[in-house]
């Protein structure tokens, strides 16, 4: 199987690019990336998959804004 590549793109402009045998994460998921959560807010139907995350509150699960 060909592996999945996709593209984290933070709110400060920083990216990174990643590749999976899985599924891209979908809308409203959370990865865990740098040492913190963040929560995908918007994603590309493209290829590669590009999601735009924003940082999520571990303790209250919550998007921190």
């Amino acid at each position: 199987m060909l592996g999945r590549i996709f593209t984290v793109r933070y709110p400060n402009g920083d990216f990174e690019i990643d590749a999976s045998q899985d599924p891209p994460p979908s809308l409203g998921d959370t990865i865990r990336r740098k040492g913190k959560l963040w929560r995908v807010t918007a994603t590309t139907d493209g290829k590669p998959v590009v999601m735009r995350v924003v940082l999520a509150d571990e303790r209250s699960n919550h998007v921190s804004r």
